[in-house]
């Protein structure tokens, strides 16, 4: 893992975990949470051809009561995002779909409007997402990508570190035990930092995710 994002992980992890038990002293309604899931990852975009692929993610959370059908989930995950970015190995190759890997980590919050008391919530809100570069097998350093004629994987490395995320979703189950299912996307620009043919590049991240969280 990323020394700067493991760093980062461990003391977000404290200070979240120190947070949701002082809180759960006050508030009867305080929840703990612990989550995995998987999800599908792509990004949209006009400037590279991209396919999306499946990564999972997990993390921890506290579900608040904060008025009589509305509750606030404060969540951090950690995800391993995949997505495929189609190139080729010369310009006289056919096309090849190269999986570029991301390692990231997730702060959010959410508000959740309980449409059914415990059993069914329609969730809202909005996440922070703090990333690396993209990881992928050496072999692949020299293709180039798809739309361009020298703009290499090795290239196209670097996303913007910080992510403002819109996120929506419903979750369903019992108070100890709810599958959420989320959509997510990037209002930031993921790309802002990749240059080809003397011109930015441009993309937003989307994400379609199952998540199954048990609380304590």
């Amino acid at each position: 893992m990323n020394k700067f994002l493991f760093q980062l992980l461990v003391v977000a992890t404290l200070l979240f975990v120190t947070n949701s038990f002082s809180q759960s002293r006050y508030n009867d309604y305080n929840r703990f949470g612990i989550s995995a899931g998987i999800h599908q990852f792509d990004i949209k975009t006009n400037d590279l051809v991209t396919t999306k692929s499946t990564g999972f993610h997990g993390g921890l959370s506290t579900r608040g009561t904060v008025a009589r059908s509305f509750d606030m989930i404060y969540f951090l995950n950690l995800n391993r995002h995949e997505v495929n970015f189609v190139g080729r190995e010369n310009i006289l190759a056919i096309t090849e779909e190269i999986p570029f890997k991301l390692l990231a980590v997730k702060i959010g919050l959410l508000g959740s409007y309980k449409i059914m008391e415990k059993h069914l919530s329609l969730e809202f809100g909005s996440a922070l997402q703090l990333s690396d570069k993209f990881e992928f097998e050496s072999t692949f350093d020299d293709y180039i990508l798809e739309g361009y004629d020298t703009f290499t994987a090795k290239d196209a490395r670097q996303t913007s570190r910080i992510n403002i995320l819109g996120i929506i979703g419903i979750s369903a189950g019992f108070q100890s035990f709810k599958i959420s299912f989320q959509y997510e996307y990037g209002i930031s620009n993921f790309l802002s930092k990749l240059e080809a043919d003397q011109k930015k590049l441009k993309g937003n991240t989307t994400q379609l995710s199952v998540l199954a969280t048990f609380y304590l």
